[in-house]
This record gives C-alpha cells, sequence and structure tokens, in this order.
C-alpha cells in the first residue's frame, strides 16, 4: 500500500532567509503546489515580535491549507483535509548564515472516501509540528538551505535540500530535493527552483521536477507561491 501526497505544512515556508526589511514588518506567504490527484494551498503570515525583525528575534505565525490526495490499498481512496494552524519561533542571523526554529499547534480535518481503514488520520486531528530551517552562503552568489519539520497527529516527516546560485540580487535558482512520507506512503522528489524579487516588497518563486512514490509511478510536480512585506 502506498500513498501519493504532497504534503506541506504551511509553515514550511519559514523565515523567507535573506529578507532584511524594517523593524517587526510582517510577511505574507501564499501558494499552491500540484502533482497528479494531489494538491496544497496556503495562505498566512509571519510576524515578528516587538523588538524583532524577520529573520532574527522572537516570531508568530498563522496559516490557513487545504490538502488534497489519493493512495492505493484495495482501490483509490481520495483525501480532502482542510486546516488552520499558529505558531511560534526563533531565528537568528550571521554574517553567512541564517537559522530558525519554530513549533506550530494546528487543527486538520480529514474526510476519506472510502473509508477502508488504511491507518492514516481521520476525521478531526490535532497536529503539533517542530521545525528547523537553515540557510548558508559559501560566497554572494552561492548558497546551500534546508528546511525539515515532523507532524505529530498526521505522523508525517517533510524535509527539503537546496543549492542556489544568486547571480544577481534579484534571482536565485538551482536544483532542489524533497523527501517526505507517513503512515504508509514514503516519496522523493528531485527538481528545480527560481525566485525572484520584484520590488516594493514582492518575491515569487517557482519549482517542479519528478516526484517518485514508493509502490507506484513517477509523476511530475510543480508549484507556485509568493510573499509580501507589509
Amino acid at each position: 500500500m502506498a500513498m501519493r501526497h504532497r504534503i506541506g505544512m504551511a509553515v514550511l515556508m519559514g523565515m523567507c532567509m535573506g529578507v532584511e526589511p524594517a523593524m517587526a514588518q510582517s510577511l505574507l506567504l501564499g501558494g499552491t503546489q500540484l502533482a497528479p490527484g494531489n494538491s496544497y494551498s496556503y495562505l498566512g503570515a509571519i510576524m515578528p515580535f516587538a523588538g524583532a525583525r524577520l529573520g532574527s528575534g522572537w516570531f508568530g505565525t498563522v496559516f490557513a491549507n487545504y490538502l488534497t490526495y489519493h493512495y492505493n490499498t484495495t482501490s483509490t481512496v481520495s483525501v480532502k483535509a482542510p486546516g488552520i494552524q499558529g505558531g511560534l519561533g526563533y531565528a537568528w542571523q550571521g554574517a553567512a548564515y541564517q537559522l530558525a526554529l519554530s513549533g506550530a499547534l494546528g487543527y486538520q480535518y480529514f474526510s476519506v472516501h472510502p473509508d477502508l481503514g488504511a491507518g492514516g488520520p481521520l476525521g478531526g486531528t490535532v497536529t503539533f509540528t517542530p521545525q528547523i530551517q537553515a540557510n548558508y552562503d559559501f560566497t554572494p552568489m552561492l548558497y546551500v538551505s534546508t528546511i525539515a519539520s515532523y507532524s505529530f497527529g498526521q505522523r508525517a516527516y517533510w524535509s527539503r535540500f537546496r543549492g542556489g546560485i544568486r547571480p544577481v540580487s534579484w534571482l536565485s535558482f538551482g536544483p532542489e530535493g524533497i523527501l517526505q512520507g507517513g503512515v504508509n506512503y514514503r516519496i522523493h522528489q528531485v527538481g528545480a527552483f527560481v525566485s525572484v524579487a520584484l520590488g516594493d516588497g514582492w518575491s515569487v518563486e517557482g519549482e517542479g521536477g519528478v516526484n517518485y512514490t514508493s509502490g507506484l509511478g513517477s509523476t511530475g510536480y510543480g508549484g507556485f507561491s509568493f510573499t509580501k512585506t507589509l
């Protein structure tokens, strides 16, 4: 039994490392991630506390999200799961590195059709998701970044690794790898991303590649997201 599941906790967008706005300026985030038979959409905000700024100090998060996916048992099972979550974290920023640790408490409602007792989450599920995010600049043009989290309640993990090239200050791109799994699925993804700063606090990002699911054939995946400083 295997699941096709493009999972993406909203807070995985994290602190958008490298953003250096004014003190206590908040960040709006949104996006959609797609694969055949699966989708994940989210909208939320990251809000530095008084005396902090994006990428440095204490911050709070709040997000709404909507997840759909399917998996195969004796037949195809479809799942829809709207949710909401809020969290708290702390970020550090040095000359060449950024690091953020956070945790989020949320509620996700899993509607499963048909319910074949596959052992995954069902109905209202309270989740707690700790996360770590890190970025390191080897040079002004080359960097690596990673995000990793585990969702208690869903019993699912998600991690992403990127190598970035930044030829100019407003553009970065490079390869990415994603590992994720849960009660009855394992997925790894290999692809690429591109991120563009548009000015006036706006940034957009696209990603895409190949999705490999345990027990199933390979498919494509793609995503689009945006951020806006407020």
